[in-house]
């Protein structure tokens, strides 16, 4: 039989074509076998390339790794994640809709917003002891002074305790000033002269809002030694993580056994009496807005002091008077006024 042609060029028939592609398809099986075995094995000499340069590269930066993996298992994020999957309370928002925190990751773990932007800092300049599990840890020591992360959490702790005695102080210098200077009949609103107006014989009047004013006839000596007897208790019983039995709203009457067990830091329980901490991402978040808010109360009480030197008011006299003249009376015009210029 002769051999079939299309347009003139003979066509093979069915069985010598199949013939020739066989060994084509054989050849074409190999080579794409061979390219899977290649590419699985790429993942596999990265892997291992990786851990030959995790090996040879300097201590540092072995210690730099080392703490990114440590703070990514110890990281408030993953506490807080493990948290809810175990059954811990999740908050909802104001109008009902999804609670909770909102990226905790900027403020926590290696890849946290830094003090300066990435083109003026890079992470691994950053010391290894600031790894980011702390609340309010930007990378910035620039003295050097934490040394180790058991060195940051101590100064964490005078860090935190002083912001928020300086919050204290900054609502308790501008409240009774600026209730005094609306009519309120109160003594030595002005923070540097209370002192003076009880060592002058007189004695404070307390605003208690809305129930009017409430006179305190007790001396100052008095006074200061009530004071540091009651700060002694209460330093003392932070220490020792202790505590008295008492009342508090949201948990009820306890006895001293509820203290048993708390942090230091952030004991919670009747000291949270709405269960802001209720949800743990929720709480990781506050961390970060007391600490920045202590930080700037901070400045703030440092600020009214220099202000109160400089001036001789207080800081809501200096505002009142600068919010109705800014222009004549601001900083410069308090440094370059008649008073204040060099005589010979």
């Amino acid at each position: 039989m002769a051999p079939s042609s299309f347009l003139g060029s003979p066509m093979k028939t069915g069985g010598a074509a199949l013939q020739q592609q066989a060994p084509r398809r054989v050849v074409t099986q190999a080579i794409f076998k061979k390219a899977q075995k290649a590419a699985k094995a790429v993942p596999a000499k990265a892997a291992s390339a990786t851990k030959k340069l995790q090996k040879s590269a300097p201590a540092p930066v072995r210690k730099a790794q080392s703490a990114a993996k440590k703070v990514q298992k110890s990281s408030p994020v993953k506490k807080a994640q493990s948290a809810l999957k175990s059954g811990s309370k999740r908050t909802k928002g104001w109008l009902g809709g999804v609670g909770g925190a909102q990226d905790l990751d900027k403020w926590y773990g290696p890849d946290r917003a830094l003090f300066l932007p990435g083109g003026l800092l890079d992470a691994a300049d950053v010391p290894a002891y600031l790894n980011g599990s702390l609340a309010g840890d930007y990378g910035y020591d620039p003295l050097g002074l934490g040394k180790d992360t058991e060195t940051v959490e101590k100064y964490r702790a005078y860090e935190l305790l002083h912001a928020r005695w300086a919050m204290l102080a900054a609502a308790g210098i501008i409240i009774p000033e600026g209730l005094q200077a609306n009519g309120a009949a109160i003594k030595g609103g002005t923070w540097f002269e209370t002192g003076a107006e009880m060592l002058n014989g007189g004695t404070l009047n307390y605003f208690a809002v809305p129930w009017g004013i409430l006179s305190n006839p007790l001396p100052l000596f008095l006074v200061a030694v009530i004071e540091v007897g009651l700060m002694g208790a209460v330093e003392r019983y932070r220490q020792t993580g202790t505590g008295p039995g008492g009342y508090s709203p949201g948990v009820g009457k306890f006895d001293s056994s509820i203290f048993s067990g708390l942090d230091n830091l952030y004991p919670g329980g009747p000291f949270d009496p709405l269960g802001l901490a209720d949800d743990p991402e929720v709480f990781a978040e506050l961390k970060v807005k007391e600490i920045k808010n202590g930080r700037l109360a901070m400045v703030s009480v440092l600020g009214f002091a220099v202000q109160g030197y400089v001036t001789g008011e207080g800081p809501y006299a200096n505002w009142a008077k600068h919010v109705s003249d800014p222009f004549g009376y601001n900083l410069l015009t308090i440094l370059s006024g008649e008073d204040r210029l060099p005589t010979l």
